[in-house]
């Protein structure tokens, strides 16, 4: 008893004489001491935390610019469809007003059509348009772009559609003048889609590359006075009697969207020459 008693007192000394002596700043160096050894101890746990943290802001980050990339890659291709159409738009519109600007003179009734369709046949080349008997469409009807361009005739028709043989087909046949000084008087005929040329011009009449070819009116149900094309080369031969023309088209057969369709002729047209 008495023992355990000594211990008590001499266990309180000490804590009193360590608070005197922490008191009187005595003990600094040992307590900095520990608190640096603490502050080691500690560094690893520390770093495994930090460790494990960014891993996971990694994967979030990663994860955001994935969907980031999406969301640019999306609006990039709607932008891309919008542009596109815009473009179709205007180029549809600038020919419609074209069109219109010719049609407006009231010498004729018209149909206005879209091309819905193309033949791939190397033997022929037509188109197929969305307007037919309906919309009094008929055989021979002639089919124009712009400001009286020729680019072909109805050949067959359906209620709601018909086709139409463009002037660069091989069976086309289309009379025609050429605006030279004799207003020399030929037939344009196509060649299997791939040029287009005027036969039987007079032998003894002058033509020069850049005359202008229109309709001649000398054909069924065709005014006169539309434009066809140019000429690029003539071809004679001292022995024949008729020289070549070989014709450039106006019209840019190979990328067609709207036409319109002659389906009655008042009088025949004022000839329009593109600017050269």
């Amino acid at each position: 008893m008495v023992s355990k008693k000594k211990t008590f007192i001499a266990i309180l000394v000490i804590i009193i004489f360590t608070i005197f002596l922490h008191s009187a700043g005595w003990l600094k160096p040992i307590e900095n001491g520990f608190s640096t050894l603490l502050q080691l101890g500690s560094k690893p746990f520390t770093s495994v935390g930090t460790f494990f943290d960014s891993r996971e802001v990694g994967k979030l980050d990663k994860q955001t610019l994935v969907e980031s990339v999406k969301n640019l890659e999306q609006e990039l291709e709607n932008n891309l469809v919008d542009k596109t159409r815009l473009t179709l738009l205007e180029d549809e519109n600038t020919e419609l007003k074209s069109q219109l600007e010719f049609l407006s003179s009231g010498q004729y009734t018209h149909v206005g059509a879209e091309v819905i369709g193309r033949t791939v046949d190397p033997l022929g080349t037509t188109i197929v348009i969305d307007k037919g008997e309906l919309h009094g469409l008929f055989q021979n009807n002639p089919v124009i772009i712009g400001k009286g361009i020729l680019i072909g005739k109805v050949v067959s028709t359906e209620k709601h559609s018909a086709i139409v043989k463009l002037i660069n087909d091989n069976t086309s046949r289309v009379g025609a003048m050429i605006l030279n000084g004799e207003k020399s008087i030929g037939l344009v005929e196509g060649g299997y889609g791939l040029g287009v040329h005027m036969n039987f011009i007079p032998q003894n009449e002058v033509v020069s590359p850049g005359d202008t070819i229109v309709t001649s009116g000398l054909t069924e149900g065709m005014p006169r006075g539309l434009v066809i094309g140019v000429v690029e080369v003539i071809e004679k031969q001292p022995h024949e009697p008729f020289q070549q023309a070989v014709l450039n088209p106006t019209a840019d057969l190979s990328h067609l969207s709207v036409v319109s369709i002659i389906t009655h002729i008042t009088r025949d047209v004022i000839p329009y020459e593109e600017d050269s």
